[in-house]
């Protein structure tokens, strides 16, 4: 046994079991032993480390159900299968250290369980801010905030928890290159852009980045939000989705408009429940001269107290005569409802009946009427018939 070799630094009743054909050869540098060893410290440490994580998650979770709040449930929820990468990383980084490995191979053990514990607190990261965002919305909801708070709120929470996700991958991500001495200076790089000062500046500098700054000006502006009614490139919809670099609505058909974030600032748009979702409609009719107005606001006045009387909100109603033509009036009928859905069913409604209240009463239909006029001249006048 060479006295260089690693099994030399064994102790003496370990080293005595070795056989020689896994000291003499070697791979790499590290010998047949060593990778027999490498390959049961692994085993060993994904099952002790499945092992670790269901203890911890089990007391943890005893004593979160013995409080009255359910997040600390959900934070433990969260730690699962993502506590067991770090303590894999220890229970790794301990084992390889009793098989002696070369330094240029431990090196690279390490970056290994560095990288484990790194993916590890990320994904837990990424998991927390989901959890943080839904408590933050259901207490909101529990406190009875009104629904324009509400979404308001959930704009907010949907684009921060955008903003720290990417926050924490391009962390994670530059944390694991500086391990390598090679790409140190990118890895450096790319976590001081993800520094809160340095942050604004490194987007602010990178056009692909700086939509992240478009979701932060809406998250905060809050133009639109998760829930409303928008008109948008001519198209009716709600807002289903607010991203760091476009908004998906969804139009009134199902199909779903995609706007880039950054157009979405620029260019005007109509938000028809910016400040409540209560909306007025209007719906126009053409009748004749003859027409009595009186007698259309009384069906209009029946038309919502009965059949509209589960779409009409009560605020507001009205006829008006709001042109004369030269063969025909335009009679404008006003209502209201709680939002633009009703609001769209209760035209539709008034239209159709006051059609049929006219076609009922056919005198009020429009007409075509001819008038001949024969102007009398001299010798009409003096014309005897023989």
């Amino acid at each position: 046994m060479d006295a260089t070799s690693p099994s030399s630094e064994l102790p003496p009743f370990l080293a005595r079991f070795l056989p020689s054909f896994l000291v003499d050869r070697s791979l790499f540098g590290i010998e047949a032993w060593q990778w027999l060893a490498l390959v049961l410290v692994i085993v060993v440490a994904i099952a002790l480390g499945v092992l670790v994580e269901r203890g911890l998650l089990g007391v943890f979770g005893r004593a979160a159900r013995l409080t009255k709040v359910t997040w600390d449930d959900k934070v433990v929820g969260a730690a699962h299968r993502t506590l067991r990468f770090v303590a894999l990383a220890a229970l790794l980084g301990a084992g390889t250290r009793w098989i002696l490995l070369p330094h240029g191979a431990q090196h690279l053990a390490d970056i290994a369980c560095t990288w484990l514990v790194i993916y590890g607190v990320a994904r837990f990261l990424l998991r927390l801010y989901a959890i943080v965002g839904d408590s933050v919305v259901q207490a909101a909801t529990d406190n009875g905030a009104p629904p324009p708070r509400l979404r308001g709120l959930r704009t907010q929470v949907t684009v921060l928890r955008r903003v720290a996700e990417v926050a924490t991958v391009v962390v994670a991500f530059a944390l694991a290159l500086i391990q390598f001495d090679l790409v140190r200076s990118v890895g450096v790089s790319l976590l001081a852009s993800a520094g809160i000062a340095g942050l604004v500046i490194g987007l602010a500098a990178q056009k692909t980045l700086s939509n992240l700054l478009a979701g932060i000006q809406i998250s905060i502006t809050q133009p639109v939000r998760i829930g409303d009614v928008v008109v948008i490139e001519n198209e009716w919809g709600w807002i289903e989705e607010i991203t760091l670099s476009y908004v998906v609505v969804k139009v009134w058909d199902l199909r779903r408009l995609v706007i880039p974030i950054n157009q979405l600032l620029e260019k005007p748009f109509q938000n028809w429940s910016r400040l409540g979702t209560e909306l007025l409609g209007t719906v126009e009719v053409r009748a004749d001269y003859t027409v009595d107005v009186e007698a259309v606001r009384a069906e209009l006045r029946r038309i919502l107290e009965n059949e509209g009387q589960s779409l009409w909100d009560g605020r507001a109603q009205g006829v008006q005569m709001t042109d004369a033509g030269d063969r025909v009036v335009v009679v404008r009928a006003l209502v209201s409802a709680a939002d633009s859905g009703k609001l769209w069913d209760l035209r539709c409604l008034v239209r159709e009946k006051l059609v049929a209240f006219l076609a009922r009463n056919p005198r009020w239909l429009p007409v075509n009427r001819n008038q001949t006029r024969v102007q009398e001249t001299d010798e009409v006048k003096g014309f005897v018939p023989p």
